[in-house]
Protein backbone atom coordinates (compact mmCIF):
# COMPACT_ATOMS: atom_id res chain seq x y z
CA UNK A 1 0.00 0.00 0.00
CA UNK A 2 1.22 3.57 -0.76
CA UNK A 3 0.14 6.58 0.56
CA UNK A 4 0.17 9.94 -1.37
CA UNK A 5 -0.23 13.40 0.53
CA UNK A 6 -1.95 16.32 -0.96
CA UNK A 7 -1.59 20.07 0.18
CA UNK A 8 -3.30 22.84 -0.77
CA UNK A 9 -2.62 26.80 -1.12
CA UNK A 10 -4.80 29.74 -0.66
CA UNK A 11 -6.54 29.29 -3.98
CA UNK A 12 -10.33 29.05 -2.72
CA UNK A 13 -11.40 27.10 -5.66
CA UNK A 14 -9.34 23.73 -3.75
CA UNK A 15 -11.62 21.50 -1.71
CA UNK A 16 -9.46 22.27 1.40
CA UNK A 17 -7.20 25.18 2.50
CA UNK A 18 -3.65 26.17 3.16
CA UNK A 19 -3.64 24.18 6.50
CA UNK A 20 -4.99 21.03 5.40
CA UNK A 21 -3.93 17.86 3.53
CA UNK A 22 -5.35 14.65 2.23
CA UNK A 23 -3.85 11.61 2.26
CA UNK A 24 -4.77 8.87 -0.78
CA UNK A 25 -4.03 4.98 -0.59
CA UNK A 26 -3.28 3.24 -3.37
CA UNK A 27 -1.55 -0.33 -4.33
CA UNK A 28 0.80 2.52 -6.01
CA UNK A 29 1.54 6.53 -6.88
CA UNK A 30 -0.60 6.18 -9.81
CA UNK A 31 -3.66 4.17 -8.04
CA UNK A 32 -3.38 6.81 -4.97
CA UNK A 33 -3.88 9.80 -7.68
CA UNK A 34 -6.39 8.32 -9.25
CA UNK A 35 -8.70 7.84 -6.22
CA UNK A 36 -8.06 11.27 -5.13
CA UNK A 37 -9.16 12.73 -8.79
CA UNK A 38 -12.34 10.62 -8.59
CA UNK A 39 -13.10 12.33 -5.07
CA UNK A 40 -11.85 15.81 -6.36
CA UNK A 41 -12.03 15.97 -10.24
CA UNK A 42 -8.87 18.46 -12.34
CA UNK A 43 -10.19 21.57 -12.66
CA UNK A 44 -7.67 21.67 -15.36
CA UNK A 45 -7.52 18.35 -17.44
CA UNK A 46 -3.57 16.90 -16.53
CA UNK A 47 -3.79 19.01 -13.53
CA UNK A 48 -4.55 17.73 -9.84
CA UNK A 49 -6.61 19.56 -7.97
CA UNK A 50 -4.16 20.14 -5.19
CA UNK A 51 -1.09 22.33 -4.82
CA UNK A 52 1.27 19.51 -4.48
CA UNK A 53 1.29 16.20 -3.59
CA UNK A 54 4.29 14.17 -1.86
CA UNK A 55 5.49 10.17 -0.81
CA UNK A 56 4.81 9.44 2.66
CA UNK A 57 8.47 9.67 2.87
CA UNK A 58 9.07 13.60 1.33
CA UNK A 59 5.77 13.98 3.29
CA UNK A 60 7.28 13.21 6.58
CA UNK A 61 10.44 15.65 5.82
CA UNK A 62 8.48 18.72 6.59
CA UNK A 63 5.56 17.27 8.24
CA UNK A 64 6.22 18.78 11.73
CA UNK A 65 7.47 21.73 10.96
CA UNK A 66 4.20 22.89 9.02
CA UNK A 67 1.56 20.20 10.12
CA UNK A 68 2.53 19.26 13.24
CA UNK A 69 -0.41 17.77 15.62
CA UNK A 70 -2.61 18.22 12.30
CA UNK A 71 -4.84 15.38 11.69
CA UNK A 72 -5.21 14.66 7.64
CA UNK A 73 -8.60 16.40 6.31
CA UNK A 74 -9.42 13.42 4.73
CA UNK A 75 -8.12 9.58 4.23
CA UNK A 76 -9.01 8.39 0.56
CA UNK A 77 -9.12 4.51 0.14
Amino acid sequence: MVRIYFTFGSDPRFPFGRNDYVVAEGTDAKDAIRKFNERHPERTPGIVNCAFFYTEEKFNEFRDEYYKGIEPAEIIR
